[in-house]
């Protein structure tokens, strides 16, 4: 079965206008066969029947506006209709996966890595030199291409982290699979509420550069200042799809097997009691890593709170096992609090205002609470002890 939902003239008018004219501008076939999915990707790909196809990720056009989405498409486009594009693919996936490893692992590791890395650079170079030429023509500059690039990997990272965090809890023993089909709009609901703190700084661009070498002076210049990861602002139109799209997409997104019986639903319409154990879960684990910090168990969650924003660093050093002077950034309203917050709250028969969206519930009566505004900057701890009491 080939993936994702076919994109033509009469189903997703605006994005195969966007494809053709790329294509076009590129001196490419223009009929390449496009698709959407729910990777946050756009990628240049074999179907079973080595026929070339063009994949493009409903996360990522969440995020990017027309032009970076052009540069993406302009780049895998050019890759697919190389007469080598088979091999080409794979060999810019393995110097990419070489590059992070080389900056990531240590010993034997990252030696092999530097040996895989040097041995593919000769090619790698002259592939991404049209590639990214391609890229650059397409969306019309070279600033807007390297923003493509630096988006498309945050927006990787990110959607990780949400399908973990709004996903199908993965906790619950079930006879049958669980399914929720609109996950691309509790995506879109989590990017206007606003992510975590972006991963992009000066080492994240100097190292995408070197993948991109073309790219290399302006996504440096980029890597000054910050990146934020948020819905666009003129994204390419996207028509709605069916809620048979909707669950085909999360099938393949989640690997569920065609033949499975799956029990569908929507974030609204989940049993509450999927996110008050999300919420526990955890909250569970926070408590836990304060009270090894502590040597004790934290007399409450005020407490808690309160370890939580004045002794972060030392929290993550101690989670990821490194010396605190190598922790970076100042500690402040972040998802640990949020899931205390949420596991109160929602044991008291609170609500989630959308289970997609962390941290902003509705009471019973219909206050409305905003965890990052409750837990933000000059917070007073008497009124978080009251709302946590």
């Amino acid at each position: 079965m080939v993936s994702g939902v076919p994109i033509t003239e009469a189903s997703q008018p605006a994005l195969r206008q966007l494809v053709t004219e790329v294509a076009r501008w590129l001196d490419l076939p223009p009929d390449t066969p496009a698709r959407l999915t729910l990777e946050p990707e756009i990628a240049a790909g074999f179907d079973a029947r080595r026929t070339r196809r063009l994949s493009i990720g409903l996360p990522l056009l969440a995020c990017l506006n027309v032009a970076e989405v052009r540069a993406l498409v302009g780049h895998e486009l050019t890759l697919l209709h190389r007469p080598d594009a088979r091999q080409v693919i794979r060999t810019l996936a393995r110097r990419s996966q070489a590059v992070l490893d080389e900056e990531y692992e240590d010993g034997r590791a990252r030696r092999r890595a530097r040996a895989t890395r040097r041995k593919l650079d000769p090619l790698a170079a002259e592939v991404q030199h049209g590639a990214d030429g391609a890229a650059i023509t397409a969306a019309g500059g070279r600033e807007p291409a390297a923003r493509a690039f630096a988006l498309a990997g945050l927006v990787q990272d990110e959607y990780v982290t949400f399908m973990v965090e709004s996903g199908v809890p993965p906790y619950a023993l079930r006879l049958f699979e669980a399914g929720i089909s609109d996950l691309d709009d509790g995506w879109r609901r989590t990017l206007r509420r606003g992510v975590a703190e972006s991963l992009w700084d000066a080492d994240a661009a100097a190292l995408l550069a070197t993948v991109h070498p073309r790219l290399a002076e302006t996504m440096t210049a980029l890597g000054a200042g910050p990146l934020p990861l948020a819905e666009a602002a003129r994204p390419v139109p996207v028509s709605p799809l069916t809620v048979r799209e909707q669950r085909r997409l999360v099938r393949e997104l989640r690997a569920i097997d065609p033949l499975k019986i799956v029990r569908w639903t929507t974030f609204q319409d989940a049993p509450a009691s999927w996110w008050r154990r999300r919420a526990a879960k955890y909250a569970k684990s926070v408590r836990a890593d304060v009270a090894t910090l502590l040597g004790r168990e934290p007399v409450d969650d005020v407490e808690t709170i309160g370890v939580l924003r004045s002794r972060g660093r030392e929290l993550t050093a101690l989670a990821f096992g490194v010396p605190v002077e190598e922790v970076t950034g100042d500690a402040g309203p972040d998802e640990p609090q949020m899931w205390l917050l949420e596991d109160h709250l929602l044991r008291r028969g609170w609500r989630l205002e959308h289970p997609a969206v962390r941290g902003v519930l509705v009471a019973p009566d219909g206050r409305r609470v905003d965890g990052y505004e409750v837990l933000g900057t000059g917070v007073d701890p008497a009124a978080v002890r009251e709302l946590l009491g």
